[in-house]
């Protein structure tokens, strides 16, 4: 075991470096070059990946509070301008996805696969997704919302 430990020492390690450094070689500077640039980039790889540290502190989400005072029409404004945001981002992310779809038919067209059949198949498919959003949306509403009851006739003697 103290063989082993000779042969790894520190300064044995700077010694065989500056007998290494001095001999003459013509790839000597590009050797040294190459040998700091590799062991840069490892270092630099482990330092980027992180380790065993205190955790990330988290992540605060603020979400807007609104006056207890408000009128039922700035409410009602409020909710339409949000419902109209909502339907402009869900439209705009349709738009995204049709564009991508259109340049997969492409390559796929290109590549000779059927993509009139797969598309058929994906429309059904989204439209069975559709429904059964629109169904679960349908139960939550029916569960929470509160059902008119008709009024009660007054009966004549």
């Amino acid at each position: 075991m103290k063989e082993f430990f000779s042969n790894v020492s520190p300064l044995r390690a700077i010694k065989d470096l500056w007998q290494i450094l001095g001999a003459p070689s013509e790839f000597r500077m590009r050797s040294l070059a190459l040998a700091v640039l590799v062991t840069g980039a490892i270092f630099s790889v482990m330092w980027q990946q992180g380790g065993r540290a205190l955790p990330r502190p988290p992540e605060v989400i603020f979400f807007e509070s609104w006056r207890a005072d408000r009128s039922d029409a700035e409410i009602i404004a409020g909710n339409i301008a949000a419902t109209k945001r909502a339907r402009a981002e869900a439209a705009a992310e349709e738009a995204h996805a049709e564009e991508v779809r259109r340049m997969y038919k492409a390559v796929g067209a290109a590549t000779g696969l059927d993509t009139e059949a797969m598309d058929r198949q994906a429309k059904v498919e989204r439209e069975a997704a559709a429904r059964a959003d629109e169904a679960r949306r349908k139960a939550l509403l029916d569960k929470y919302l509160e059902k008119p009851t008709p009024a009660a006739s007054p009966k004549a003697p």
